[in-house]
């Protein structure tokens, strides 16, 4: 029996395969050249669909091509930021190169202490991937300065990630969960704050909120024609249904709808 969502996800990875590059990675369109994101979100689109329905037979995944790609980024940019180490670290996991991605980590990540809320998530998130033991400790006085349930909604899926990751007691979660719920709009879509224009980078972040919160979204079936209403003839999804496909919102629309049929084991790491 076809997975639900099937065609659109095909049609998704399609879109993705005509950015591969002949260096191993992938770009924001056929013409420019590749990033380390753009290649992310492309190994993650594929990763993800191939999981939850499998891909088609002539869709082979060339590990050797990527991690030739990855090896030479890091050579050229070995001082990145917390969200782009996570971004190369998950890619290097993806393609069996956990060795040199522990190695790249302890080495250059895992040896801060950070002292903010994006720093922290990506950390947790770097340790959880490798299956490490984060290496910095902080006291609940500590971490409640650094993570607070304020701005806008990714700002508030980092905290909830955060506290689920330290043992919970920094956010009420009851509270938490009725903040999301409240921006989601008529359209079904969620916005940055409650009030504001749905996106679809939003929505993700809320599904996969709520289901961190053991919630289930409102008016899936609504949600789910804004999800598919943003995904283009092309294959490739939009942050809405007027703008351009790119493989960042493409990433987000397999996500949502992948999170919309409860495969939540699948995406269990940062959007």
């Amino acid at each position: 029996m076809e997975k639900k969502f099937a065609y659109n996800l095909s049609k998704a990875v399609c879109f993705t395969l005509e950015r591969k590059k002949i260096d191993g990675g992938f770009g924001a369109t056929p013409k420019l050249p590749a990033t380390l994101e753009d290649t992310f979100h492309a190994l993650r689109i594929l990763e993800a669909v191939e999981r939850y329905c499998g891909l088609s037979k002539d869709v082979k995944f060339d590990k050797n091509l990527h991690s030739d790609f990855l090896l030479r980024f890091i050579e050229k940019r070995p001082n990145l930021g917390m969200k782009s180490a996570f971004q190369l670290i998950w890619c290097m996991k993806r393609c069996s190169l956990s060795a040199k991605a522990q190695k790249f980590a302890k080495k250059h990540y895992l040896s801060l202490r950070p002292q903010s809320t994006v720093g922290l998530y990506y950390a947790l998130n770097i340790s959880k991937l490798l299956d490490l033991t984060p290496p910095f400790r902080y006291s609940r006085e500590e971490l409640s300065k650094i993570v607070t349930f304020k701005g806008i909604l990714f700002r508030r899926w980092m905290a909830i990630f955060i506290d689920k990751m330290t043992g919970g007691r920094l956010i009420d979660q009851n509270k938490a969960a009725i903040w999301i719920s409240k921006c989601q709009n008529y359209d079904g879509g969620y916005g940055f704050l409650p009030g504001s224009t749905s996106y679809l980078e939003n929505t993700h972040f809320a599904l996969h909120a709520l289901e961190f919160l053991n919630e289930r979204p409102h008016d899936r079936e609504n949600i789910t024609r804004f999800v598919i209403g943003c995904q283009t003839k092309k294959g490739g999804f939009s942050r809405r249904a007027d703008a351009a496909p790119f493989l960042d919102a493409t990433w987000h629309g397999v996500a949502s709808l992948i999170l919309i049929t409860d495969n939540n084991d699948l995406l269990r790491l940062a959007p």
